[in-house]
């Protein structure tokens, strides 16, 4: 798998998920990778979720969140850029009353009308935009006044983000191409660190989200153990500071 620059990060992205689309759900399984991504996105979400609330899952993947709150009784829509996910989603159990939608990997508008879902997630989607004003602003636009955003986002000082530095650094040595071409696993996972690009600290997130018209919320964190991806949750404002 190559890089491919002459493609944008929207069509980058889709290329290496689709690739991934077969093996996604297993990192869902109980004792999977991502297990603990799902139940505490879950659990976050239902905070800020009214009975029956409607919530975007924005980057549904294989669509393992957007299930688990429609069997907990909400109505949710899953959205993604790669259809090899978004089959697999459709395909699995407990879909019935889950509404799945494809987006373009260029998409500029998000194909719902203003004020309509109480919660949007967008886990691990952000880091993966050429323009996440615009995305900000559109999850903003389909939100009811005072609904919650929920976003993970690499937090770069975590050390497994330094690590990733490194490897990147290395990635570029003429021996680590050679290397790449021939181990299919690392030039994927070597794509995902190229086109995972918006790598910010929490307050330029926040400010990034001020702009248009989310407002952060400040949560605890307890005693969780330190993670690759930090939560954030922002409300959309009653305001409307959009351009």
């Amino acid at each position: 798998m190559t890089t491919g620059r002459s493609l944008s990060i929207g069509e980058q992205a889709r290329k290496l998920f689709d690739a991934k689309a077969a093996t996604w759900p297993a990192k869902y399984v109980p004792d999977g990778r991502l297990a603990d991504r799902l139940s505490r996105l879950s659990a976050a979400a239902q905070q800020y979720l009214p009975p029956g609330g409607s919530i975007l899952d924005l980057g549904c993947g294989t669509g393992e969140l957007a299930r688990t709150l429609a069997i907990a009784g909400f109505r949710v829509t899953g959205c993604d850029i790669s259809a090899e996910m978004l089959d697999r989603a459709a395909l699995a159990r407990d879909t019935e009353s889950v509404s799945w939608v494809r987006l373009d990997p260029g998409w500029q508008a998000l194909p719902f009308g203003p004020s309509t879902f109480d919660v949007v997630v967008a886990s691990s989607v952000l880091e993966y935009v050429d323009n996440p004003r615009a995305v900000l602003r559109e999850c903003a636009r389909v939100l009811r006044p005072g609904a919650a955003m929920l976003c993970t986002v690499p937090d770069p000082a975590h050390p497994v983000r330094w690590l990733e530095r490194l490897i990147q650094m290395t990635a570029r040595e003429p021996l680590a191409r050679a290397i790449r071409r021939h181990v299919p696993r690392l030039d994927s996972y070597l794509v995902y660190l190229d086109i995972s690009r918006q790598r910010r600290p929490a307050r330029w997130w926040h400010r990034l989200a001020e702009s248009t018209g989310l407002d952060a919320v400040v949560t605890r964190s307890g005693t969780q153990a330190p993670s690759p991806l930090r939560l954030l949750v922002f409300r959309r404002s009653d305001r409307r500071n959009l351009p």
